[in-house]
């Protein structure tokens, strides 16, 4: 009984030591964030700020010539907008491919699992060029679309719906449902967690994406937040300050997110099984 206290013990000391090397960064974010500007550079270094100055974040809204509210708009559209089709188009999709039969369904499936190991580089160049033939460069159209077929959704959520009892369905089929009303009433309820675990990572993959924003759009308007922080790091070099403060802005939502649902994504993580 001791040993096994002192292990556990042990362990919490390490996870503990973990996740404040984990923390330490955002910590330090913040604080630098809520310092006034003659104490970020200040010898000796000072940790806590002497006085919080807020106002901080309010100059950082209020700069000439810098679009943050409509940086932060168009992260927050791209974000809501790309995880509910995603999770939409996958879900369905996962639905046909574990419940349903077609012919080919087991190769179009392993199909989709070979295109989750294609580099993204790969389609970059057809896709721009596709883009720009449809003249959707600079565009929400863009930014949303070619992601909406992504094969990770799929994936997860089959194997999900995989594991609902098959008793289930074959009653609700006895009772005269069809497979919309099975999949509306029954499967997409009991895949909560699953849903969940997606949305997060969607919209996680949606708020922090850099690269395809930085390739499809060109004007100061259209950019994201990932974006407008690299501007603002080449312009405000000298103001840490407000670069903490645009920082953690930046990255303040997804972790209020993923503290809400928690839960929900350790429950369709350890629920999935792999069939």
């Amino acid at each position: 009984m001791t040993e096994r206290f002192v292990n556990r013990w042990i362990w919490n000391l390490v996870l503990g030591l973990f996740a404040v090397v984990m923390l330490l960064p955002i910590f330090w974010m913040l604080v630098t964030s809520l310092k006034p500007a003659t104490e970020v550079y200040q010898d000796p270094l000072q940790i806590l700020p002497s006085t919080l100055r807020p106002a901080n974040y309010v100059d950082l809204f209020q700069q000439p010539g810098v679009p943050l509210v409509r940086w932060f708009w168009n992260s927050v559209f791209l974000a809501i907008f790309s995880t509910f089709l995603v999770v939409s188009i996958s879900s369905l999709t996962a639905f046909a491919f574990a419940r349903l039969e077609f012919p080919f369904r087991d190769q179009l499936f392993f199909l989709i699992v070979a295109a989750m190991v294609v580099p993204a580089q790969v389609t970059l160049v057809p896709v721009y060029i596709i883009l720009q033939k449809l003249r959707w460069i600079d565009t929400y159209k863009a930014l949303i679309i070619p992601g909406l077929a992504g094969p990770f959704g799929v994936f997860l959520l089959r194997q999900f719906f995989l594991n609902v009892p098959s008793e289930i369905e074959e009653a609700a089929r006895i009772d005269g449902c069809g497979n919309l009303r099975i999949f509306f009433q029954i499967i997409l309820p009991l895949a909560r967690p699953a849903l969940t675990t997606l949305a997060i990572f969607t919209a996680l993959g949606s708020w922090n994406g850099f690269f395809w924003p930085l390739i499809v759009t060109n004007s100061l308007n259209m950019r994201t937040l990932p974006i407008g922080l690299a501007i603002l790091n080449g312009q405000w070099w000298s103001e840490q300050h407000l670069l903490m403060a645009a920082g953690f802005t930046c990255g303040f939502p997804i972790f209020i997110l993923y503290l809400i649902f928690e839960n929900q994504i350790e429950k369709g993580v350890t629920a999935m099984s792999f069939r």
